[in-house]
């Protein structure tokens, strides 16, 4: 029986059915696993406790996997009491190769695989079932669980573009994603690597090569491989700042010229490099994507090519160095498509049906189709939602041309300044793994862009949402996911984890509450040039109230919402079994969501203060909102800087890159409070002129 549709009626009514109903009363519906297995059969409610579980052993000879902190706390050697017994066999388990079929009795536990890394996933469900039975007192019931993934290719992204996490985090974070099946991580290291054949290419503060080595191996004993993601091409700017010789375009560290031989001895050099750091993974991703400024340059005209065979070329040369040191390229493949003339139809959600039907026109990628490299894989990358038309036509076109494909959608976009919005973005990632088991692609990737660098705890449920629907495809629907992922990383229920829908939508209105004009979303280019709130004259009352009446109407909306998220926070900081620190991580965002319209507030106050003991009462207030800035920033600081470095190395470069990315914009935290910050200043001086 599928266990899509069975765990669904546990989840609403409390029953497991397998030929007849179980009494709500006998069976907890606190029994959550995630990811959502494939089948599930219920043969009693009369079964065992996760304490009464006094041992742990395997079946023959072969090395016990990586276990949770419950099962690993158990002895490995047989008692007189219930046990766990773990076999390799070929007889009756799941043909997948990370596949396991765990059996539950009163007498103790029995998970059996073809392989270590079906043990492993074994061993991570029982874990689960033996933490909701401790944490819920619950008796786990007699069953069998025969799972297997719909995708075997399951990975999440580090991008470490504008930002360094501690190294112990890795260490942490791999944990996780282990327990969740996560089975590939594609690491953009860009210049956090010490990169030994280029060493002015690394930053002062990278990793060795040794260090990353070291957690590639941790990685792979959790049945994680790690891909480095080498841009090149474009993307370049960690690189081109150091080489000027090699840029298309003298003005910018964006685009590397393909025409210059140089280009591919210093690439090459990088990824041998990042190859010997990261030797478990089978792919290299080589990038590729968003050129701008190809075929411009005098090395580029001489050869009388165009600029989509100028990239192709470069293509060509790497996919060959890719495959000449054993593995498989990956590369973005928003260039092709924009050469096609087809970007516009396969992204733009307004289109019609009818309009993507008279416009869709692929010739131009039919005649250029025997310039694509059969030997690789290109990434089908879409953000948003990816059951478009047209996009499923170009998944169409790939799959008759016999082209590998892989697909990305998205944790954390560009656009996604400290906060993942929608739920975590798990519809849009629910929606493109279906569509990678129906077509048979290679795979998925949940990318996490660093543009606006969000905190790796506040991406991580959109991870989670990657391993529930990379393993499962059907799944739960949203919210069933949403109760699960409470219940999995906090111990709370959905009604609980209520407060992170609200701080969701309180990102929207921080990100632009303090201005009239600019941006500070590094999808749409952030401003460096931007126009803040006036500041009320006090010879003229309630003019500036009357002028922001809509700022001051939403601020009130958005302090209602922020005590509503910290009362929320309060509750699960208190009522948590685990993770507290992802709590506190929301709680600081919170704190810094909250500033602009505590701000806002204060100034409409002063502003319609008719009386000299209201306009100092309020002038009081304005003050110490400023003196909060430095409180909230000092908080938020402490705690986020306890698993990253809040700042660069002492004479670090920036890059120069035409995006403008939010995150690069200085060295230290302050792009963290691009208004905030002035505003805070503005407000201190024009107090400071005022009359006491």
């Amino acid at each position: 029986m599928r266990i899509n549709s069975l765990l669904k009626l546990l989840v609403a009514t409390g029953f497991f059915l397998v030929g007849h109903f179980i009494s709500a009363k006998s069976l907890n519906s606190k029994f959550q696993i995630l990811p959502l297995p494939q089948n599930i059969e219920i043969i009693s409610e009369n079964g065992l406790k996760g304490s009464d579980l006094s041992f742990i052993i395997t079946e023959g000879e072969f090395a016990m996997p990586i276990l949770g902190p419950l099962t690993g706390s158990l002895p490995r050697c047989k008692n007189s009491g219930k046990g766990i017994v773990l076999r390799l066999t070929t007889s009756n388990a799941p043909e997948s190769e990370e596949g396991y079929l765990l059996e539950i009795g009163k007498k103790g536990v029995t998970i059996s695989s073809k392989t270590k890394a079906g043990l492993f996933y074994g061993c991570q469900t029982l874990e689960q079932l033996m933490e909701d039975s401790r944490d819920f007192n619950l008796v786990i019931p007699q069953m069998r669980i025969t799972d297997y993934p719909q995708i075997g290719y399951r990975a999440v992204h580090f991008d470490n573009k504008h930002h360094l996490d501690r190294t112990e985090y890795y260490y942490r974070t791999i944990d996780k994603l282990a327990r969740y099946k996560i089975n590939a991580i594609i690491w953009e290291i860009d210049d956090k690597l010490r990169f030994s054949r280029h060493a002015e290419i690394g930053a002062p503060n990278a990793l060795s090569k040794q260090e990353v080595r070291a957690i590639s191996r941790y990685a792979k004993e959790r049945n994680i491989e790690i891909t480095p993601l080498v841009q090149g091409l474009g993307h370049a700017g960690h690189i081109l700042k150091h080489h000027w010789e090699l840029r298309e375009n003298p003005a910018s560290d964006w685009e590397f010229c393909p025409s210059d031989p140089r280009t591919y001895d210093l690439q090459f050099d990088l990824y041998k490099d990042a190859l010997e750091a990261m030797p478990d993974g089978k792919y290299l991703h080589i990038g590729g994507d968003e050129i701008t400024a190809i075929g411009i340059d005098e090395r580029c005209k001489a050869t009388g090519k165009t600029a989509f065979e100028l990239q192709m070329e470069w293509l060509k040369k790497v996919c060959d160095f890719a495959t000449a040191h054993g593995r498989v390229p990956i590369f973005w493949d928003d260039m092709p498509i924009k050469y096609a003339g087809l970007w516009r139809l396969v992204n733009n959600s307004n289109i019609t049906d009818e309009e993507v039907g008279k416009q869709w026109n692929t010739e131009k990628l039919d005649k250029a189709v025997e310039m694509f490299p059969k030997d690789c894989i290109y990434m089908r990358w879409q953000y948003e939602d990816p059951t478009r038309t047209a996009h499923r036509l170009l998944l169409d076109w790939y799959q008759k041309k016999g082209l590998k494909v892989m697909a990305a959608t998205a944790a954390a976009t560009g656009g996604s300044c400290f906060m993942p919005r929608n739920n975590s973005r798990a519809q849009f990632i629910k929606d493109f793994s279906i569509l990678v088991e129906k077509n048979q692609l290679c795979g998925i990737l949940a990318t996490a862009w660093d543009d606006g660098s969000p905190h790796m705890e506040t991406v991580m449920r959109g991870f989670i949402a990657q391993a529930e629907y990379g393993w499962n495809t059907q799944g739960r629907d949203i919210e069933e996911f949403i109760t699960a992922h409470g219940q999995r990383e906090f111990a709370l229920s959905h009604e609980q984890m209520g407060f992170l829908k609200e701080l969701e939508k309180s990102a929207f209105f921080f990100d632009k509450a303090l201005i009239t004009s600019g941006s500070r979303n590094p999808a749409w280019g952030v401003q460096k040039t931007f126009k803040l709130l006036d500041l009320p004259d006090h010879k003229k009352t309630g003019e500036w109230s009357e002028k922001y009446a809509d700022k001051i109407r939403e601020a009130i909306d958005e302090t209602n919402r922020y005590r509503r998220i910290e009362a929320g926070i309060q509750e699960a900081l208190a009522n948590a079994r685990r993770n507290r620190y992802t709590l506190e991580v929301y709680q600081q965002t919170n704190n810094l969501f909250h500033y602009p319209a505590q701000m806002i507030l204060a100034l409409e106050a002063y502003d319609k203060a008719k009386t000299d003991v209201e306009k100092k009462q309020a002038r009081q207030e304005l003050e110490n909102i400023c003196r909060k800035f430095e409180w909230m920033r000092s908080n938020l600081e402490s705690v986020y800087s306890q698993t990253r470095f809040m700042q660069n190395p002492d004479g670090y470069l920036a890059d120069q890159n035409h995006h403008n990315h939010l995150a690069a914009l200085t060295n230290n935290s302050d792009w963290w409070f691009l208004y905030e910050l002035p505003m805070t200043q503005k407000v201190k001086k024009w107090l400071a002129s005022l009359k006491p």
